[in-house]
C-alpha cells in the first residue's frame, strides 16, 4: 500500500508545527520516490512539494527545488520559475531552482534561465548558465550521440545491479565526459589512465565551468567504477578543487563527496566544516557528505570520529549560519534514525 499523500503533505509542510526537519526531508524523499511510481498522481505530488516554498528554513526549500529537478517533469518549471524569480529568497534556494529547471532540461526554460545570468549573485549566475548549456547540451545532435556512447559502454561494462542503480541515480547539473580520446565505444574511460587528463579540466579556471563541472563527475565516475590506485587520484583530484574561487564549484565537489561517501574525503569534508570563512553553501553540502560517510561506517577511525565531533559541534553553534546549523542536525538525526533498530524501516525504503 503506498503512502497517503495527505499524510505526508501534513509532515512536509509541517502542519502541526512539530515536525522534526529530518521527518520532514524523509516525507519530501518518499514523495519524489511516489512521483516515479505514480504518473497519475505525479502533477499533485508536485503541487505538494511547490507549496512548501513559504517555508522559513532555506535548507529544506532548497532541498524542495533539488526534489523538483529530480522529478524531471516540465509540470514543476512553474513553481521553480517563482522561487528563481523572487530576489528576496536565499540565493542558495534560488541557485536550486535554477540547476532543477537544468535537470529537467526542457527548452522552456532557457528564457527564464537567460533573464538571471546578470543576477546579483555570483552562485545564481553561475547555476544559470551551467544550467543553459546542459539544456543546450542535451537538446543538440552532440548530446543525443554522448548519451548513446554513455548507454553503449553502461551495457558493456554494467550488470543488473548496476543498471538500477544508474537508473535511480541523480541529474547531474552537467553530465560527465564520455567522448575521451583514442577510446573504444566499448571502453570504461573510468580508469586510472585517464585521471590526469580528467584533472586537468577540472582544475584549470580558464575553461568554462561547464567544461570543469564535467570533468568533476568523470572523476566521480572514476571513484564509482575504477580500481583503487583509479580511486585514490581522482579523490586527490576532488580535494584539490576545494581552493578554486568559486564557490558554487566547491559546494558542487562536496556535493560529489556526499554521493560518493569516500572515507577519504572525511579529512577534507571536516575541514570545510570547520572553516568560517567559507561560503555557507559549501559549508552546508560538506556537513551533509559527512553525514553520509559516517552512516556507512561501522566502526569509526580516528578521523571519522572527529568528523562526529565536529558535526555535533556546529548542530549546537547558535553563531552557526542557520543551513550550517540545520545541515548538521539533520545529518546527525538521519544517522540515528536509520541505525535505530526500533524502526520497522526509514520512510523512503518503502518506494525504492
Amino acid at each position: 500500500m503506498l503512502p497517503d499523500l495527505d499524510g505526508l503533505e501534513a509532515c512536509l509542510h509541517n502542519k502541526a508545527g512539530d515536525v522534526k526537519l529530518d521527518a520532514r526531508f524523509r516525507a519530501l524523499f518518499t514523495l519524489k520516490g511516489l512521483a516515479s511510481l505514480s504518473e497519475d498522481r505525479k502533477e499533485q505530488i508536485i503541487d505538494i512539494i511547490g507549496g512548501g516554498f513559504d517555508d522559513d528554513s532555506a535548507l529544506l526549500k532548497h532541498e524542495m527545488a533539488y526534489v523538483l529537478g529530480q522529478i524531471k517533469d516540465t509540470y514543476a518549471l512553474g513553481h521553480l520559475r517563482r522561487v528563481l524569480a523572487d530576489e528576496k529568497e536565499h540565493a542558495m534556494v534560488r541557485h536550486e531552482a535554477a540547476e532543477a529547471m537544468g535537470a529537467i532540461s526542457s527548452t522552456e526554460a532557457l528564457p527564464v534561465l537567460e533573464k538571471y545570468l546578470n543576477d546579483s549573485d555570483v552562485s545564481v549566475r553561475e547555476t544559470c548558465d551551467l544550467a543553459i548549456k546542459k539544456i543546450q547540451l542535451d537538446n543538440s545532435p552532440e548530446g543525443q550521440k554522448e548519451q548513446i556512447l554513455k548507454e553503449q559502454r553502461d551495457k558493456a561494462h554494467g550488470d543488473a545491479i548496476d543498471a538500477a542503480a544508474r537508473a535511480s541515480a541523480p541529474i547531474d547539473p552537467a553530465p560527465a565526459i564520455v567522448d575521451v580520446k583514442n577510446a573504444k565505444d566499448t571502453d570504461n574511460v573510468y580508469s586510472l589512465e585517464h585521471v590526469p587528463e580528467f584533472r586537468a579540466t577540472f582544475l584549470d579556471p580558464e575553461l568554462p565551468l561547464f567544461d570543469r563541472y564535467r570533468a568533476m563527475f568523470a572523476l566521480r565516475n572514476t571513484v564509482q567504477q575504477g580500481d583503487n590506485d583509479a580511486q585514490i587520484a581522482a579523490v586527490d583530484a576532488l580535494v584539490a578543487g576545494l581552493k578554486d574561487q568559486s564557490a558554487l564549484f566547491r559546494h558542487e565537489i562536496c556535493f560529489v563527496f556526499g554521493e560518493l561517501c569516500h572515507p577519504a574525503s572525511v579529512a577534507a569534508m571536516t575541514k570545510v566544516l570547520d572553516d568560517t570563512n567559507e561560503h555557507e553553501m559549501v559549508r552546508h553540502e560538506a556537513a551533509e557528505a559527512l553525514g553520509g560517510v559516517l552512516e556507512d561506517a561501522e566502526n569509526l577511525e580516528n578521523s571519522q570520529s572527529e568528523a562526529l565531533r565536529t558535526l555535533q559541534r556546529w548542530a549546537t553553534d547558535s553563531e552557526a549560519p542557520r543551513v550550517v546549523r540545520e545541515s548538521c542536525v539533520v545529518a546527525l538525526d538521519e544517522m540515528a534514525y536509520n541505525n535505530d533498530p526500533t524502526q520497522f524501516q526509514p520512510m523512503d525504503s518503502i518506494v525504492a
